[in-house]
């Protein structure tokens, strides 16, 4: 981990994301008001356990290349409806 960087409260508003990114990855970011430190950007220590915790996605965005290594999807799907097709508990569906 690098020394915190010392910016003016103009500059940090100018390079949010960049500071936001590097505070992710570890670096502090001090920043000034009018010459004076005010305050301080920088990762989240682990004994905050009241902050929330970040999550994976859920709904549709989940399943984002989740099929990509499924090598026969397009032949299971096809067994699937051909076995709906031909089930005698109930009709085929029919897509108009």
């Amino acid at each position: 981990m690098s020394s915190d960087e010392i910016l003016p409260v103009a500059v940090v508003k100018r390079e949010f994301s960049r500071l936001l990114e590097a505070a992710e990855h570890g670096q502090r970011t001090v920043i000034l008001r009018h010459g004076r430190p005010v305050a301080a950007l920088g990762p989240v220590q682990s004994e905050h356990p009241e902050l929330p915790v970040a999550r994976r996605p859920g709904g549709l965005l989940a399943l984002l290349g989740a099929l990509a290594d499924w090598e026969t999807l397009d032949a299971d799907i096809a067994e699937v409806l051909a076995a709906r097709h031909t089930a005698a508990d109930r009709p085929p569906p029919a897509f108009d």
